[in-house]
């Protein structure tokens, strides 16, 4: 498959026409008709449809433009590694948005030598599966789901705590039980989540009694509905710290059980020990001894 037809075909859905992507990429526009035409030629499908006002993707080549975006980066990336090595690595939301950020500061400057690091944060499904084509290096995760061929390691464990918003009955109290967090309207917790995961896990049938009633996107949303009085939650210590020091939220235990959330490390089986991903997932692992 020719990188360039690729790159003209992602310029086009990008800018949504072709005289805008033969802008873009200093070439005219019959030559990035041309480009497109050899890729849909090469494939036996049609990748682009063309409407009055734009260009879009086919009707089912989301997941072919989704791997082309990949095919480019990777490429750029091959390009760079010996002059200038790049390190991605690629964190579930909350870890990347709560935990990772000053560990990276430090391992990043520590190997600064060796390799630049690069973050892409996203859910825990995505963050896998771009381990899996070669998006990302490392992925730092709340669930794994033991796919071959690579190499996992828990970094470290999190405590996971109820929030509650200013007001609420519970806002004194330091624990609650599974039977008053059912009578709850729950927020976020959805089934393939870190939090659903971990309470499949850790409650068995008892999960089923926790329903997520509401799927808000984020923690960041969940918590601001929290705060507003929308119902409770369940999250990462760490995600609510801030907010608990000003006042917004409130945070208890769970009196039945100590729920705590292993976070897990991983990269590709069988990478040399000075490869920039194992440096990167030695240096993370020392962090949580």
């Amino acid at each position: 498959m020719n990188l360039t037809h690729v790159g003209a075909y992602l310029a086009v859905l990008d800018t949504g026409g072709f005289r805008p992507a033969a802008a873009r990429l200093g070439v005219t526009q019959g030559a990035v008709s041309q480009q497109i035409a050899r890729l849909e030629a090469e494939l036996g499908v049609s990748l682009i449809q063309r409407g009055p006002g734009e260009c879009r993707a086919a009707p089912g080549t989301e997941v072919f433009t989704r791997y082309a975006r990949t095919l480019l980066e990777l490429a750029d990336r091959a390009t760079r590694v010996l002059p200038d090595p790049v390190l991605v690595v690629g964190a579930a939301s909350n870890i990347g948005t709560y935990l990772l950020q000053p560990v990276v500061k430090t391992i990043g400057d520590a190997h600064a030598e060796h390799y630049r690091i690069r973050q892409r944060l996203g859910p825990n499904a995505e963050i896998i599966e771009c381990l899996q084509t070669g998006a990302v290096d490392v992925a730092i995760t709340e669930w794994w789901d033991h796919r071959t061929g690579f190499e996992t390691t828990m970094w470290r464990e999190e405590d996971l705590v109820v929030i509650v918003g200013p007001g609420h009955a519970w806002w004194q109290r330091a624990t609650v039980t599974l039977d008053e967090l059912a009578e709850q309207t729950i927020l976020g917790g959805e089934p393939t989540s870190g939090t659903g995961t971990l309470l499949r896990t850790a409650l068995g049938e008892a999960a089923d009694r926790l329903p997520a009633t509401v799927n808000l996107g984020s923690t960041a949303a969940v918590k601001e509905a929290v705060h507003a009085g929308l119902g409770v939650s369940l999250v990462l210590a760490s995600a609510a710290d801030t907010d608990v020091q000003h006042g917004r939220l409130h945070t208890l235990r769970l009196a039945d059980i100590t729920l705590r959330k292993p976070l897990w490390v991983s990269h590709r089986r069988g990478l040399t020990r000075q490869d920039p991903a194992a440096l990167f997932t030695d240096a993370i692992l020392a962090t949580s001894r």
